[in-house]
């Protein structure tokens, strides 16, 4: 062999092994990608949920990693599988991620993924056909083969990287903000808006509103002491607020109004359209 033969053959060898790193460099986003796609559980549970999704993506082939990436980030329609907590007492929660794309970047980027396994399949168990070492045309084609599919997974790794880039901030954003102030009270505000005590005072509202649509909050607490006098007697211990006209402008889900009568006023409410 010359030595030009020879060095062409070196190049396509160091192209081979360059590719291949790239490709696993590649397949480690994607697996970091879905690590991060799903994360749900208790606080008790979510760091061994999250290792346990993690292990298994390391065994999943390439294949099953882009059926799954296209399942779970690029699918037209949310199709939620949380596995709920064995104790319904614990606050369970779940976060998923979801890349709404045009009609068209979906389409590219699912083609480009079928590329990009297709070159790691050629790369790790189909290239021998293109290893003709006594040939240095078949050798200059394979190097030239080889640059046009390093150029395609680069791309692709720049594309996952921002993906990758742009789910980690947003879930550090999301951690600093129900670690915060604001979401302590943003998660308050959920859990009054669905308590049971607010339940009730939706359906006794509704229920003995006057022609002009508002109740009056007196006979409203009357009723619904009368029907669970514990949720009422739980109020102040609960969400701190000693009386329910406090607690009715708190779950923000009422509008509230005085009527002034003869000796006094009378407070009303009426749920907010839509609330």
């Amino acid at each position: 062999m010359d030595d030009a033969l020879k060095s062409l053959t070196d190049e396509v060898l160091l192209k081979m092994g360059r590719n291949l790193l790239l490709n696993q460099q590649v397949e480690h986003l994607i697996k970091a990608i879905l690590g991060l796609a799903k994360v749900e559980g208790t606080s008790s549970d979510a760091a061994a949920r999250l290792e346990a999704r993690q292990a298994a993506l390391t065994t999943t082939s390439m294949g099953g990693l882009q059926r799954k990436f296209r399942s779970e980030l690029l699918a037209l329609e949310e199709n939620p599988q949380n596995h709920e907590p064995v104790d319904p007492s614990q606050p369970f929660f779940s976060t998923a991620f979801r890349f709404d794309l045009e009609a068209t970047d979906r389409e590219a980027l699912e083609a480009d993924l079928d590329v990009l396994t297709a070159d790691q399949n050629e790369l790790a168990h189909h290239f021998l056909p293109r290893w003709q070492p006594r040939s240095a045309s078949a050798m200059a084609e394979a190097s030239a083969h080889l640059d046009q599919q390093r150029e395609r997974i680069l791309a692709m790794h720049h594309r996952l990287k921002s993906m990758h880039g742009s789910m980690a901030e947003t879930l550090q954003s999301a951690t600093n903000f129900w670690s915060s102030d604001d979401g302590s009270a943003a998660i308050e505000l959920i859990h009054l808006q669905s308590s049971r005590l607010v339940e009730l005072l939706n359906k006794v509202t509704v229920a003995l509103k006057r022609p002009d649509g508002w109740t009056d909050l007196a006979h409203a607490e009357n009723v619904v002491n009368r029907l669970e006098p514990d949720s009422l007697a739980r109020r102040k211990a609960r969400y701190g607020e000693e009386s329910l006209k406090a607690l009715v402008h708190k779950s923000g889900l009422f509008d509230v109004a005085e009527e002034k009568l003869p000796g006094g006023t009378r407070t009303l409410i009426r749920l907010r359209e839509g609330g």
